[in-house]
């Protein structure tokens, strides 16, 4: 082989190293399982990724007059409840947009139905477009409870008669 044909290959397995050590350093370098890039992207998008959530005015669930928002996020669209513990709920849905998530709220007694936003960031939700100093008013909690799943539930078969 001449040296300009082996120096030519050389060249081509000094890239495709480089290349291959690009694609291992960047994979290193993103954080958590490779569904979880998938699910950030996502979730910015929507602004929740899809799937259960419950919030609180308490950092506790089931406080005593304390509200609660149980809400199920697929794609931009969300379905769900405002509740007070052992009280009345509202079944809501509503669409993400950027960071507020645009609600319509059914009146649990006479069916009416009435618009609101809610804002989200890290922190929470937060029923003003513009949180007192960043603060949500209603965090996250971590453990969805089987009362938050039926009231979740009920919202959804509500909702589906509605619109039909």
């Amino acid at each position: 082989m001449s040296s300009v044909v082996i120096a030519l290959l050389q060249s081509i397995h000094r890239r495709k190293k480089s290349w291959l050590t690009r694609i291992a350093i960047a994979l290193l370098v993103i954080p958590g399982d490779p569904g979880a890039l998938a699910q950030r992207q996502q979730s910015s998008a929507n602004s929740i990724a899809n799937g259960v959530y419950l919030y609180g005015e308490s950092d506790r669930p089931d406080v005593v007059g304390k509200e609660y928002i149980i809400l199920e996020t697929t794609r931009d669209r969300a379905i769900g409840a405002f509740y007070l513990p052992r009280s009345e709920f509202s079944c809501f849905y509503g669409q993400f947009k950027e960071a507020r998530l645009n609600l319509t709220i059914i009146d649990p007694f006479d069916g009416r139905k009435s618009k609101s936003t809610l804002t989200y960031n890290q922190r929470g939700l937060s029923a003003s477009k513009q949180p007192l100093m960043g603060q949500p008013n209603y965090q996250l909690l971590s453990k969805v409870s089987q009362n938050d799943r039926r009231i979740l539930g009920i919202c959804k078969l509500q909702l589906k008669l509605i619109n039909n």
